[in-house]
């Protein structure tokens, strides 16, 4: 369906532009005043280059003064756009492969778009003249992402990810956001009694990798509009995806754990954004090193959202494992 969809249906057709005289000042303090993200450099409604608050954070910053740096020495060219003609999957595969957030609108047939602009949009004689059409508006990952939400997933930059941190030898990182803890009498060996408990916020990011990675795009978990007319009323998290936390505190355990078994039932939905918790607490001792181990998972507000048991074997840590440093920070 999506690729019926013109970019126009979506895009923001009142697009603020500044002439490429203009200075990176000037431009700094549109995006402030009309609250948006980028401004378009246009020479007689021709976009011919980009400044995004990216580009401040990044590469204007390191200049100190701004005042007197004209736009067209500093803006991302030559310029990627769109014409108004193509689809929103054009403009999903256009953003991902260009690694580019902001994409200006053109058409061909002469429309035009009110502009708004901190100065003249005349031609200054820098660069040439951009024969790519008339600016109409422009589309971001912001816009795309409400419709098309399982579309515009990226890859997080690894910069820009929360800090992973080792802090384990059976596991290869954690993270800030992450909490882990197990009860027991010894902490170094599994017993009947011991609790392990794994707890995460369940974001729009893990929603929308999981169904990429597993092609579960089921419309419940990832259109919201569509979503409000089920039971739940709202966007939900995939069930599995829960289910997993299980995994990530059975993980955990003293030793190396390995799943042999898992049974659930799911009880209730588990909003989006919500930080669900699993619990684990070793109910039976099989033998041959085999533990049965009842599993839960709570929401938020400590609804259970799923129970069930599972079996796993614990096998000792391979002994690389032993030589290995503790707490080493992982960028």
């Amino acid at each position: 369906m999506h690729d019926t969809i013109p970019v126009t249906e979506i895009m923001v057709a009142d697009v603020v532009t500044a002439p490429p005289d203009a200075t990176a000042t000037e431009a700094a303090t549109l995006m402030r005043d009309e609250g948006v993200s980028s401004v378009v450099v246009a020479r007689n409604g021709n976009p011919v280059g980009i400044v995004t608050e990216g580009d401040f954070a990044t590469h204007l910053c390191k200049r100190r003064d701004l005042g007197h740096i004209e736009l067209s020495a500093v803006m991302s060219s030559p310029l990627t756009t769109i014409e108004s003609t193509a689809s929103l999957v054009d403009a999903v595969e256009l953003l991902r492969s260009s690694d580019i957030e902001h994409l200006p609108v053109v058409a061909r047939d002469g429309a035009r778009t009110e502009t708004r602009s901190g100065a003249a949009d005349g031609d200054d004689g820098a660069g040439s003249t951009d024969s790519a059409g008339d600016l109409v508006g422009i589309v971001t990952t912001i816009e795309l992402s409400y419709y098309v939400p399982q579309l515009v997933h990226r890859t997080v930059d690894s910069r820009q990810e929360r800090p992973r941190r080792q802090v384990r030898t059976d596991t290869q990182y954690e993270r800030d956001d992450w909490d882990f803890e197990y009860r027991g009498a010894d902490k170094s060996s599994v017993a009947v009694g011991d609790v392990a408990r794994f707890s995460k916020p369940l974001t729009e990011d893990d929603v929308a990798a999981f169904a990429d990675v597993t092609g579960d795009t089921n419309r419940l978990h990832l259109d919201a509009a569509y979503a409000a007319e089920t039971r739940f009323g709202e966007r939900i998290v995939h069930g599995v995806l829960a289910n997993g936390l299980l995994s990530a505190a059975l993980a955990r355990l003293p030793g190396l754990t390995i799943y042999l078994s898992q049974e659930s039932s799911f009880r209730a939905p588990l909003p989006i954004g919500d930080r669900a918790t699993a619990v684990c607490e070793v109910v039976e001792d099989l033998g041959r090193d085999k533990y049965r181990i009842e599993t839960t998972v709570l929401d938020g507000d400590g609804t259970v959202v799923l129970d069930g048991d599972a079996v796993v074997l614990v096998d000792d840590l391979p002994p690389m494992a032993d030589d290995e440093t503790d707490a080493t920070a992982i960028q």
